[in-house]
């Protein structure tokens, strides 16, 4: 199988020269994260990403604070190098170019596909490979986003006091609009009026940046009131696609791997799962 048959066709790019209020504007917009940034042509000159934008609050000029140089495939290349560039790269996007031209995009959701569809086997614990933080429920919430930005893990699972996992909380959950929406205009986040196409889900995914420049406050409530109660998990002998599945179904980029107990194992990245389908 090559990545032309899988990849994401005519992706949302951000065109140079672009002002950050243009990329938050666009990452909103459209529910997104991140984006290739190319030039009038087309070309791939690189990518943007709120990390970028988080990592550099105070600057404006998308040019200095996007990341230059990132990988790119053909689409003739198979699904094994692209997995493989993305693992090696530490690349979450991988354009995918014809003539230096964008065609398309590789992002680690059209990969799980892959591993669900061809049933890869593998017990999930062997993808394991980074070590798991958690975070108990009465944290404050704004102590849990000092320590989530501190330490740049984005999703947490959150233990009760007989250390049982209890919930999930992400960077986006503290932003909750039943508690802060009414506080929030998008005059605050210093991005252009737009009624009909703003939604909270887009808004969600660039608030951390806001609070990082201490335009809104977040509250000192326990992060259980904020975390996502039902949280799927997979058992670690469980076949890799059962995982890959899960996270494809509800938009995971991560999900806590469990014991035969249901004891808190590890946590099992998406971009782990790329390595199942390693050449």
């Amino acid at each position: 199988m090559n990545i032309s048959e899988i990849m994401v066709k005519k992706p949302i790019v951000a065109e140079l020269p672009i002002t950050r209020e243009e990329v938050l504007s666009l990452l909103v917009k459209n529910k997104r994260t991140g984006m290739p940034v190319v030039d009038s042509e087309g070309k791939v000159l690189g990518m943007i990403t709120r990390k970028n934008i988080f990592q550099n609050p105070g600057e404006e000029q998308v040019a200095v604070i996007m990341d230059w140089d990132v990988p790119t495939i053909s689409p003739s290349s198979s699904v094994g190098k692209a997995a493989k560039m993305m693992v090696e790269k530490d690349a979450r996007r991988l354009p995918v170019v014809k003539k230096g031209v964008i065609v398309g995009l590789i992002t680690p959701s059209d990969l799980l596909k892959v591993v669900e569809k061809e049933r890869i086997d593998l017990p999930v614990e062997d993808f394991v490979t980074k070590p798991t933080a958690c975070i108990y429920r009465k944290t404050p919430t704004n102590v849990a986003a000092t320590m989530i930005n501190l330490s740049k893990v984005y999703a947490l699972p959150v233990l009760d006091e007989d250390a049982r996992l209890c919930g999930m909380i992400t960077d986006r959950d503290l932003f909750d609009f039943r508690f802060l929406g009414e506080n929030i205009t998008l005059t605050t986040l210093g991005i252009s009026e737009d009624e009909d196409s703003w939604t909270w889900e887009g808004l969600r995914n660039v608030m951390n940046l806001y609070y990082q420049e201490a335009k809104i406050k977040l509250p000192k409530d326990p992060i259980e009131k904020f975390m996502t109660a039902d949280v799927s998990t997979v058992y670690r002998k469980a076949p890799v696609w059962e995982a890959a599945k899960i996270m494809r179904i509800r938009d995971f980029d991560q999900i806590p791997v469990v014991d035969k107990e249901d004891n808190i194992h590890s946590m099992v990245y998406d971009m782990d799962l790329m390595i199942a389908l390693f050449e």
